[in-house]
């Protein structure tokens, strides 16, 4: 039985969860965002957004929203301080004992929050779930396989994809979010989460939706992005297996947009994800492979 199953059958008090949500200059964008949790079917939710300097109508339109709900909470940055902080401004003024976050440019699935709570165990650091990447033709699922994700793992790839169900007491305890970095913000908490807690865990349903369609600018190929990548590696280089190192290797390649050669690739068998290199190799080194790509789900 799901908690919310739980909650009409025996009235059992089910523990808050609080949804942060960090936004700029995306009005349209977050009303679906916030929608989305408004359609949740696990009942006690308390959101959190946090206006990080927005010069559109942003605050008013999240004045008037609270003012029509009571778990709605805002808060605004006269001045922009970045993601990071804001998710840390967030995460500190929340109420609940669990804390998730959602992009302003993304949105939950219906069962996103019961499902995750559902699955949540104090033995693990985290529970988190698979996705769909939303290119705008086409839908993908990234990550559906379900089990234990462990340190080694996550040094190489972030298996705990770009948000995750936590108890906020564990996320305060570390620092929250490292405020120096410019990306890659979450793939370090998370990997902080589990040197301290140990090993995570997936479901295999996806109940997130990514937007990488027009109407929104995900930070692969940026100046940023790259830098985050590089924040992370240095960070955490010391506890890198050859393995691990390979595939930090291969990340920086595909975050770049450069082009995966054959050497490097012969040097890669054997360190995982090898379909995901297999398929960059190709469509990094022939053109027609990119177009026909872009023409499927663009």
């Amino acid at each position: 039985m799901n908690p919310t199953e739980l909650a009409k059958n025996s009235g059992l008090s089910l523990p808050l969860v609080s949804v942060y949500i960090p936004t700029k200059n995306r009005q349209a964008l977050l009303a679906n965002a916030i929608d989305s949790i408004f359609q949740q079917t696990y009942p006690n939710i308390e959101i959190l957004v946090v206006d990080d300097g927005s010069t559109d109508n942003t605050f008013e339109f999240l004045t008037q929203l609270s003012s029509k709900h009571n778990n709605i909470f805002i808060f605004k940055n006269n001045v922009s301080k970045g993601a990071c902080i804001s998710r840390n401004i967030a995460i500190k003024k929340a109420n609940g004992e669990f804390v998730t976050g959602l992009d302003d440019d993304d949105v939950f699935l219906p069962n996103r929050i019961a499902s995750l709570v559902s699955a949540y165990d104090d033995n693990y650091a985290f529970v988190c779930s698979s996705m769909y990447w939303d290119y705008g033709k086409k839908k993908r699922i990234i990550d559906a396989k379900e089990g234990q994700i462990t340190l080694a793992q996550q040094l190489s790839y972030n298996e705990a994809t770009s948000q995750v169900l936590v108890k906020k007491e564990r996320v305060l305890s570390i620092g929250g979010f490292d405020e120096q970095f410019v990306a890659c913000q979450d793939y370090d908490l998370w990997t902080r989460l589990m040197i301290k807690y140990g090993t995570a865990f997936r479901i295999a349903t996806p109940t997130y939706i990514v937007n990488d369609t027009g109407s929104s600018q995900r930070m692969i190929a940026n100046t940023n992005s790259v830098k985050g990548y590089l924040q992370y590696f240095d960070k955490h280089q010391h506890l890198m297996s050859d393995a691990n190192l390979k595939n930090q290797k291969f990340m920086r390649i595909r975050r770049c947009r450069e082009v995966l050669s054959m050497k490097e690739l012969i040097k890669q068998i054997g360190s995982g994800h090898f379909y995901s290199k297999l398929r960059y190799f190709l469509s990094s080194n022939f053109r027609l492979i990119q177009q026909l790509h872009q023409k499927h789900y663009k």
